[in-house]
């Protein structure tokens, strides 16, 4: 069977699952592209990403049999793109090599086994290619190359494609084996490396480039270019609200933290608060008893005292000798009553802000944002550098590289899915970047003889 294509054909037909609300999809939104329909099983999403871009969106789990049915609807498809879900890789979450969302690639699978699209693109947090051996990246390249495709995959960091955040995503692209034409990677446009806990990639933006690389590069975007003028325009712009339930709590929090810090009882630097540095909300302690926790503190992580990655609980002993006091049980027994300290075992170790590396982080004005999840509702993992509440949905949006024309709330979602549907997203800017390499694999396509090509699966 021979599979035409089309060499005067004016538009790009493209087919997206798993499309979230659509941020990989809004460069392909418009001419020369076509969306022939986009699918998701969230109905929240279905409907921002139908409010917003003119396509036809569905409802539907493409991992059902059904979806077989489906896509019989469909006779030329030349690009099909999908963000298929990765919370069996994620660093936020549990990492679980049977969880069964790690293989919803095997949906996108059929799909192209099926349509036999020119090339597609997918994409997942950038764990996949470390945990578990890295074992699903190799098996995604052995799928695809069994169907009939050659895969090529990279760790992006959006913050050198101009988006204003640190996100790193690793991107697959596929092209069928009987076209010569290549794809070629978007290159970077902006400086900024990973950051601190990241493993390194040979994608990387190095530390310390060389010349041409510092005169070609511009400086990252940050906070402020991003938000920085939502300050005091706060009636025009759509979806700039917050939720305003924001607990007493939570603001005491926020306005004893400082751009750059967070409250963190585990890792000792500057970056951290220490929940005895806020009694109005954790309760007051006394010059002796910061003394305990401060020796704790500084002492629970280093090798001499254990292995434990996250910290080591101390004997009393231990910490009698280190802050120079002689320590009761009893003392110890009302530090854990206050809830400051836990017993392990007969050893003593901090208690609170535990979740990863710290809560309630402020991050700096002018710096790029840490990645946007999908709970920045919540003061409690996330708030505004300057102003003592959580970011609005506008603001993550923004983060996230999404136009203001681009609405949320107005389509008729809640508030809770409006941020998680941005949490989510393919950055827009960085979709940009990666359509134009599409644009001009297409180009160079559409000027060769590669019309006609036989497949495998006839």
């Amino acid at each position: 069977m021979k599979i035409k294509f089309p060499i005067n054909k004016h538009e790009i037909t493209v087919l997206s699952l798993f499309s979230g609300c659509g941020g990989l999809d809004i460069p392909f939104s418009s001419e020369p592209y076509r969306i022939l329909s986009a699918y998701d099983s969230d109905p929240a999403a279905i409907l921002c990403l139908k409010h917003n871009l003119d396509c036809r969106a569905v409802v539907m789990d493409v991992s059902l049999p059904e979806f077989q049915s489906e896509l019989k609807k469909f006779e030329n498809v030349d690009i099909i793109l999908g963000g298929f879900p990765c919370q069996g890789f994620s660093k936020s979450g549990p990492k679980k090599h049977d969880d069964p969302r790690n293989k919803l690639y095997l949906a996108m699978l059929n799909a192209i086994k099926t349509l036999r699209p020119t090339i597609f693109i997918a994409e997942n947090v950038d764990g996949m290619i470390q945990n578990f051996k890295g074992s699903f990246v190799d098996r995604i390249h052995s799928d695809f190359s069994d169907a009939g495709y050659t895969v090529d995959h990279r760790i992006l960091n959006a913050v050198n494609y101009g988006v204003p955040q640190f996100r790193r995503r690793i991107f697959f692209v596929g092209k069928r084996n009987d076209i010569a034409t290549d794809f070629s990677w978007p290159q970077p446009i902006h400086s900024g490396t990973s950051r601190n806990g990241e493993f390194k990639t040979r994608w990387d933006i190095d530390d310390t480039p060389n010349l041409f690389d510092r005169i070609n590069l511009q400086e990252p975007l940050t906070i402020a270019d991003a938000i920085g003028d939502l300050l005091t325009d706060s009636t025009s712009i759509p979806d700039h609200v917050y939720d305003i339930a924001t607990s007493t709590k939570d603001t005491l929090i926020m306005e004893k933290i400082e751009e750059g810090q967070k409250l963190c009882n585990v890792r000792f630097s500057n970056s951290s608060v220490y929940t005895w540095d806020i009694p109005e909300v954790f309760g007051k302690t006394s010059t002796r008893e910061r003394q305990i926790l401060m020796t704790i503190g500084k002492n629970r992580r280093k090798k001499v005292y254990g292995s434990i990655p996250n910290g080591n609980p101390l004997s009393l002993e231990l910490i009698s000798n280190l802050s120079g006091l002689q320590i009761s049980v009893s003392e110890i027994q009302v530090l854990i009553n206050k809830g400051y300290l836990k017993d392990i075992h007969g050893k003593y170790d901090l208690k609170g802000a535990m979740f990863c590396s710290g809560l309630y982080k402020r991050p700096c004005w002018s710096e790029p944002a840490p990645t946007i999840l999908t709970v920045f509702n919540n003061p409690r993992f996330l708030f505004h550098p300057k102003i003592a509440r959580p970011l609005t949905v506008r603001e993550c949006a923004r983060l996230q590289s999404f136009p203001d024309s681009f609405e949320f709330l107005a389509s008729g979602i809640t508030m809770e899915d409006a941020y998680r549907l941005i949490g989510n997203a393919v950055p827009p800017r960085l979709a940009q970047c990666l359509e134009r390499g599409i644009y001009d694999f297409f180009s160079i396509l559409r000027g060769t003889n590669e019309i006609e090509a036989k497949t495998a699966f006839a």
